[in-house]
């Protein structure tokens, strides 16, 4: 077999108990992996259960975290399925000097060990928010992994979908040894404890397996905010069902609002940080400002420019650091929206004027990309959390 409908199969990337996987191309000059499927080769009860999970997966809308699939097609001698192409794992991509492989959170975990808190965090949202697209249709995983995570376009995501299968119909054994909850997959708490899994794995570089053995040496353990980061990921694998996480919406809230510290907490401390940096600023000034004195009479124009230039180079400093905030927390923020959260942060920084009309348009951007409920609801205890962070550190 060379092709499956418009797209040329050139070379075999990867293949399983249900199919084999190929990278593709077709006649735009598109990349894609294409999955072929073959009835009589995977047997019938499995290749059914792969063409159901595939149906299903392929009535879901795009979304974060979840891989895109461009095409489902059915043949006389069985089916495949276009997703999108991931990232080659060497940079090359297949006409590189190197074989290509695509690059997986487990290919990152055993060339780069631990993660680091603020991408496992990240990670964590990302995947979080997939799955939580899978939930709302009341759909189960059932076999998240990091060889199961793939990176598209630098941006993490949960593939393989064949076993994918209604909440209501999950009663066959399936899944990875060792990311497989005790229960077995029964209800949406089954993949938050293998997503559970996934995160610690990535967190402690560790695979799973040999997770008893403690953190790598690389592991992140002594961020500030990784005891928190632990306590999430204990309770999405707690052993007990019902102490579980009950949905990725509830997972995916506290890792939004650990996020929230995190960056609010930076931000803490790079103001302090532009404090001392200021302090010695005017110190500097200071003294230019005195030599300038003890050689003519001073002018009011001096003093002019000297502020001028302190508070020219503490607002370029804070727009700096709140883009980088911004971004982190707003994750798909556009540059328009961008720039407008910043001006609008800046001149409350500074005393400038903000209309009624600018603090409706930012409270929308941000519920945009946070929810209203967020921004309503977890700012105070936010707050709360983050000077007790300060004092901490301090």
């Amino acid at each position: 077999m060379s092709c499956c409908g418009d797209w040329r199969l050139d070379c075999e990337i990867g293949h399983g108990a249900y199919g084999v996987v190929y990278a593709a191309v077709n006649s735009k000059g598109e990349r894609a992996a294409v999955k072929v499927c073959l009835r009589e080769t995977i047997g019938e009860e499995r290749y059914e259960r792969e063409l159901r999970g595939a149906r299903l997966y392929s009535a879901i809308p795009p979304q974060e975290g979840l891989v895109r699939m461009l095409e489902l097609a059915e043949e006389q001698w069985g089916f495949y399925t276009v997703m999108e192409f991931a990232d080659d794992e060497f940079g090359q991509g297949v006409s590189g000097g190197r074989a290509y492989r695509p690059k997986t959170l487990a290919s990152v975990i055993d060339g780069e060990k631990a993660l680091p808190l603020d991408v496992s965090v990240k990670l964590g949202i990302a995947l979080a928010k997939g799955l939580e697209t899978l939930q709302r249709h009341h759909l189960l995983h059932r076999d998240i992994k990091p060889g199961n995570v793939i990176y598209v376009r630098g941006r993490p995501v949960l593939s393989d979908p064949g076993l994918v299968v209604e909440e209501s119909q999950a009663v066959s054994l399936v899944g990875t040894p060792g990311y497989v909850p005790p229960e077995n997959f029964t209800d949406a708490a089954g993949d938050i404890y293998s997503l559970g899994l996934t995160l610690k794995a990535a967190s402690f570089g560790r695979k799973v397996e040999d997770l008893d053995k403690g953190p790598a040496q690389e592991a992140d353990t002594g961020a500030s905010f990784f005891p928190a980061w632990w306590r999430i990921l204990n309770k999405a694998t707690d052993p007990t069902p019902s102490c579980r996480y009950r949905s990725a919406k509830a997972l995916l809230k506290d890792l939004e609002r650990l996020q929230r510290r995190i960056c609010i907490c930076a931000i803490a401390k790079s103001r302090i940080a532009r404090v001392l940096l200021l302090v010695f600023t005017i110190a500097a000034v200071a003294v230019v400002v005195l030599l300038a004195f003890s050689i003519k009479d001073p002018k009011d124009q001096i003093r002019v420019d000297v502020g001028n230039l302190i508070q020219e180079t503490v607002e370029k400093a804070s727009a700096a650091q709140m883009r980088r905030a911004f971004r982190d927390t707003f994750g798909g923020i556009s540059e328009e929206e961008l720039d407008f959260l910043v001006d609008i942060d800046k001149r409350e920084t500074f005393g400038g004027a903000v209309s009624k009309e600018e603090e409706d348009k930012a409270l929308k951007i941000r519920s945009k990309y946070l929810g209203i409920d967020k921004m309503r609801d977890d700012i105070e205890r936010s707050l709360k959390e983050v000077k007790n962070d300060l004092q901490t550190l301090q």
